[in-house]
């Protein structure tokens, strides 16, 4: 099917359609002037012996007029062939004869005639009204396709097809290797060879579009993590002067609210820096999935009742980054332990060549109209903000799953009664 979708395949149709519609239009032409051409010579040669049969002449008389063997009948023949494709031929001919003034009313054909020869049977319309059937046997008409016409017809349509699929595939392949470098992300590249202007176009919008982007995504990198750098310092001397503060029952709170909301604004920092990471840090090194998230689920510190971990003994995957799955697993085991409802239980393992991490919780979810805004920055599923953050905990899972490959899926349980959601990637 996608095949069938394809710029190649439909251009490839398209074209054999209209080389079908083409030769069966010349085809046609052909045999109508071929049929137009064969008729004139019937009626040049039968002509004077048919005029003299429908002039009421003795047999004999006609037949030394006639150029072959003809046979007369009083009655309608007996047809038992007829075949659909010689009445165009059999109407020109009775146009013709009657343009040489032989009346005839009406022609048939049959395909055996005396000898094994084929016959036209033609009705004269005599002078007293009656109708008189002759019978020009020979080889007036084809009963089937001339080998060498079949051949020519063949090699017509196998020639069609050829250049058609020729042309198609040197317009289609140009955008085939655009589709390429955009899927891949490649601007490497050089100029698309054999590529029509329009083409030529496109793929420099694109490197155009993609080099802005990139520079966007730079700059926003920058501010955050100059932004959050600079901030930190800060908040760090805010933190010890705070602890530096004398002991006392009037102090001591709000010693403890201002240490809070340092070590708060510290995590919201530390969100924006996790942020710019998940698209820098390169995917070069060897990662046990498994033992990153029992590590990870250990640093929660839950009892086993509230959170449990299914995971293989080492599950380990080539092109990752062990920071990068620390906070996958992070976000969503904290995303689900804040927003959902417990028992939490994260399942790492593999599906065919995928490598699969699951957080279930017992929580509602999110709403499906809700959920793919939910996987972009900024985007809080709490309205109320009764919980801090900035939302971006999915949005980092989404970025990373895309850089690996990946996607993001939430589902419901079997039972409907646990929300599920699932990171997949390929093993590479």
């Amino acid at each position: 099917m996608k095949l069938a979708r394809g710029l190649f395949a439909r251009l490839l149709l398209v074209q054999v359609l209209l080389a079908i519609l083409l030769i069966a239009m010349l085809m046609a032409l052909f045999y109508d002037e071929r049929s137009r051409a064969v008729a004139q010579l019937v009626s040049s040669r039968w002509s004077p012996a048919l005029k003299l049969a429908a002039a009421g002449a003795p047999l004999k008389a006609v037949l030394e007029h006639a150029p072959g063997p003809l046979r007369t009948a009083t009655t309608r023949p007996e047809v038992a062939f007829a075949f659909i494709s010689l009445t165009s031929r059999l109407n020109v001919l009775r146009e013709t004869l009657g343009d040489d003034g032989v009346p005839v009313d009406d022609a048939l054909f049959s395909p055996e005639g005396g000898a094994g020869m084929s016959t036209i049977w033609l009705a004269l319309r005599l002078a007293e009204g009656q109708l008189l059937w002759v019978g020009l046997e020979g080889d007036i008409v084809e009963t089937r396709w001339r080998d060498r016409f079949i051949v020519l017809v063949v090699l017509l349509f196998a020639l069609a097809i050829v250049a058609s699929a020729f042309i198609s595939r040197h317009l289609a392949r140009p955008l085939e290797v655009l589709r390429g470098r955009i899927a891949a992300d490649d601007m490497s590249g050089g100029s698309l060879p054999h590529a029509s202007a329009e083409v030529q176009a496109i793929d420099e919008a694109w490197r155009t579009l993609r080099q802005s982007i990139d520079l966007q995504e730079c700059e926003r990198a920058l501010l955050l993590a100059g932004v959050s750098h600079d901030l930190r310092s800060p908040l760090g001397r805010i933190r010890m002067a705070a602890e530096m503060l004398p002991d006392g029952e009037r102090v001591a709170p709000q010693r403890e609210a201002i240490v809070r909301n340092v070590l708060l604004a510290d995590r919201l920092i530390g969100s924006f820096l996790d942020h710019v990471r998940s698209g820098e840090l390169p995917l070069d090194e060897t990662v046990d999935v498994a033992a990153v998230a029992r590590s990870v689920a250990a640093q929660q510190h839950c009892e086993a009742t509230s959170l449990s971990v299914e995971a293989p003994a080492s599950l380990p995957v080539a092109h990752a980054n062990a920071v990068l799955i620390e906070r996958v697993i992070a976000n969503l085991l904290d995303n689900a332990l804040t927003h959902g409802q417990p028992p939490v239980r994260l399942i790492v393992g593999t599906v065919g060549h995928r490598i699969r991490v699951e957080v279930e919780d017992c929580g509602p979810g999110i709403a499906p109209e809700d959920q793919q805004a939910m996987l972009q920055a900024f985007a809080r599923g709490d309205a109320s903000r009764r919980h801090p953050g900035l939302g971006l905990g999915l949005a980092v899972v989404q970025r990373v799953a895309l850089r690996m490959g990946g996607s993001v899926a939430f589902c419901r349980s079997v039972d409907g009664a646990r929300t599920i959601v699932r990171v997949e990637w390929s093993m590479g």
